[in-house]
């Protein structure tokens, strides 16, 4: 079939770690827009999820961290955090589709990493708590190095993206494209709970604008810089841009809420 649903999601763990510590208006507003994103995706009856996530060191460390790998299990397991109040679970895989995006990528230009065994922590068990709740539709997982450099470019990204869109588009399934991350937090240093807010509206606007050439001009510097080492993320939204470069994307909340330490966005994307 074709790619039927697409969208980029925060996944800041304080959501539902301490949900009650953020505003009442604002968490109401920002997770009933994100519980709203769920209602679409299973509007939209896909076959498979595709996850274009990241990790915080519950897979890789410095002794192997690859750019891109793919996920190819039966089942992945999380989340990986005890404190995160997600009820622990078994998240179904689609490895038919995982090979076949594995083996395009190794004929096509682009050499990720394979794994059979990724836990999923809060970077991909928080948006799938919200938009596949009972874990029904089977995940393939596309992890991107955003944790320690060298990461790949945003420009490298973004064209990942373009191939990866244009496999699913060929797909003989219905898919469901995600990416998760972001915008800009600092993650434990000295500056953690700082949001940029002007950085996060201007990537938004960028984003929504479809001015696609300027995502891929972010430099890792500016990213470090005016985001923060957790604002590395918005690789996974340029990637996601790549993939959907004819369809419009929506912005249906910016909330920079600052208990959870995040400029949290959730954005949804239609195909023309």
């Amino acid at each position: 079939m074709a790619i039927v649903f697409a969208c980029a999601a925060s996944h800041a763990p304080g959501m539902t770690a301490w949900t009650e510590a953020a505003p009442k208006d604002q968490s109401e507003k920002f997770l009933g827009s994100y519980r709203k994103l769920g209602e679409m995706l299973a509007a939209s009856k896909p076959d498979t999820l595709v996850a274009i996530t990241v990790e915080h060191w519950a897979n890789f460390f410095l002794d192997h961290m690859p750019a891109f790998c793919i996920g190819r299990a039966d089942h992945y397991d999380g989340p990986v955090e005890e404190w995160l109040r997600i009820p622990k679970a078994r998240v179904p895989g689609d490895p038919k589709l995982s090979a076949e995006l594995l083996d395009a990528c190794l004929d096509g230009g682009f050499d990720p990493t394979f794994s059979d065994e990724l836990l999923f922590d809060h970077a991909t068990m928080l948006p799938l708590h919200f938009l596949n709740p009972k874990m029904a539709v089977p995940v393939v997982p596309i992890i991107i190095n955003t944790l320690t450099p060298p990461m790949p470019a945003p420009k490298r990204c973004f064209s990942f993206g373009q191939f990866v869109g244009r496999k699913l588009e060929g797909s003989e399934k219905r898919v469901a494209l995600i990416a998760t991350g972001g915008l800009s937090h600092w993650p434990g240093e000295a500056k953690h709970g700082k949001i940029n807010i002007p950085f996060d509206r201007k990537f938004l606007d960028t984003l929504i604008s479809g001015d696609r050439d300027k995502l891929t001009r972010y430099s890792h510097n500016e990213i470090h810089v005016e985001a923060g080492s957790g604002g590395h993320e918005i690789r996974t939204w340029i990637t996601l841009a790549g993939a959907l470069t004819e369809w419009k994307a929506e912005l249906l909340a910016y909330e920079p809420v600052v208990p959870w330490a995040t400029g949290c966005a959730l954005v949804a994307f239609h195909r023309p």
